[in-house]
């Protein structure tokens, strides 16, 4: 009796994640709700609009070919007729509602929960030649995105994706030496006269090439925010077509993009 409850349980375990993403893998109808920033943002970075990433999730879901996605226009267009705000998809349990009567089966909510910067560089310089250095601006961004059953409210999946991107500055210097005539004041200890003679001096000139920029920019933003979005759903080892059991998500994306 022990040794059949023991193989109730395991098999009960093993079955138990195909059976959540049962539902995900019949292609269903989705809702993406606008991204929320939970991030504490670098002080170099801007994020006014975290929204920008929903449409992100959104191409990507898409681009997976295993997804009808409900446009936000159509649940806003629920919420009017429901007599509600559109501030009320902010919260989960309106927003739950919202989507089951707009017809999705689930809602996929998420967050940017980071967007940061590294700076990395390397420099070499000599006394007599010159220098040459530079630096790598890296702006970092995470995200997470969950499956909501709108039947049940529980998560079904969650994820998280991570994207970078990078720009880098160059600085070269080159000293070059530079002699000039000059006129030099000596004395003669003979006739005890000074007198005013030729010669040469020389000075260092040293020419600066810049490559790049030092500063973080606004694309970079956004880049990491999209390489982050794709990594949430392509990605091989822990994203969503992983998950739901897709031996290559890479193949699919580049069959479909």
């Amino acid at each position: 009796m022990k040794k059949f409850l023991l193989i109730f349980v395991v098999m009960i375990a093993i079955l138990f994640p195909f059976k959540c993403f049962a539902g995900l893998r019949d292609h269903p109808v989705i809702a993406v709700l606008p991204y929320a920033n939970k991030a504490a943002v670098s002080e170099q970075l801007n994020l006014e609009d975290a929204s920008l990433v929903s449409s992100f999730v959104v191409e990507k879901l898409l681009d997976s070919g295993y997804f009808s996605v409900v446009t936000r226009n159509q649940l806003l267009a629920v919420t009017q007729e429901q007599g509600l705000q559109g501030s009320a998809l902010i919260d989960p349990m309106t927003s739950i509602q919202m989507g089951k009567i707009a017809g999705a089966k689930y809602l996929v909510v998420g967050s940017v929960t980071g967007l940061s910067t590294k700076v990395s560089g390397a420099a070499y310089e000599h006394s007599v030649i010159g220098s040459a250095g530079g630096n790598k601006n890296t702006v970092i961004a995470n995200l997470t995105l969950h499956f909501i059953d709108v039947e049940t409210g529980l998560i079904v999946m969650a994820v998280s994706g991570r994207g970078e991107s990078a720009s880098t500055n160059m600085e070269f210097t080159l000293n070059r030496t530079k002699a000039e005539t000059v006129e030099v004041t000596d004395y003669d200890p003979t006739t005890e006269e000074e007198y005013i003679m030729e010669g040469q001096e020389e000075s260092i000139i040293t020419q600066t090439i810049r490559i790049g920029t030092e500063e973080f920019s606004q694309v970079q933003v956004v880049n990491a925010l999209y390489k982050a979005s794709d990594d949430l759903v392509f990605n091989k080892l822990y994203g969503v077509l992983a998950k739901l059991g897709v031996k290559d998500p890479q193949k699919i994306k580049r069959r479909r993009v």
